[in-house]
């Protein structure tokens, strides 16, 4: 073997491997339904170009799912000037799914004039394993006529009450309890008009 005379026997060589040049990521941490921050972030973001006035939230201990009525409803709670409650069909509106709404939180009907533009969201969870759960969101201007809004397939009746939801340990609706969380954030409306229907 013939060397170089100016090879220099103490240079640090360097390998490259296929994987240096790969980093290694975290697999990113199960997201908990009792997490409302992290939640929030996954389904909830901002939207662009619209203020927030209040945002608040409340959870509902369903129990006794099975043997409730038709229609239940929630307990009131009041986000920024407006009250509010979850209005439920355990099994079904007239679908094979859990229905859930969310809906004003007045005795009777609201005023007239009354409004509130709303972005929400609805998490079905598993007490006992917060990261079993199902949520869904949308953005609906309130008013006297259309009082309640949300997702007649919120989730399907045969999934949720399954031993093993989704292939896990356990199943959503567990000993026929679960938990509601609502999520409700009042965005203000400066035009007057923000998710207007324009059928009055």
């Amino acid at each position: 073997m013939v060397l170089d005379a100016d090879y220099d026997e103490k240079q640090d060589v360097h390998i490259i491997s296929p994987d240096d040049s790969m980093e290694e990521v975290d697999p990113e941490p199960e997201l908990r339904a009792d997490d409302l921050e992290a939640m929030k972030k996954r389904y909830l973001p901002d939207l662009a170009d619209l203020d927030i006035e209040a945002e608040g939230m409340n959870t509902w201990d369903i129990q006794g799912w099975r043997s409730m009525g038709r229609r239940e409803h929630g307990p009131v709670f009041q986000v920024g000037e407006h009250l509010w409650r979850v209005l439920f069909f355990p099994n079904g509106n007239n679908v094979d799914h859990a229905s859930f709404y969310l809906e004003h939180g007045f005795e009777e009907k609201p005023p007239e004039d009354w409004y509130a533009c709303i972005q929400f969201m609805l998490i079905l969870w598993n007490p006992n394993d917060p990261t079993i759960h199902i949520s869904h969101t949308a953005t609906h201007r309130f008013t006297a006529d259309e009082g309640d809004w949300g997702f007649t397939r919120f989730a399907e009746l045969r999934r949720i009450f399954a031993p093993h939801f989704d292939e896990r340990s356990r199943p959503m609706v567990e000993d026929n309890c679960a938990r509601l969380t609502a999520f409700v954030r009042v965005i203000k409306d400066p035009t007057g008009v923000l998710w207007h229907n324009f059928i009055k």
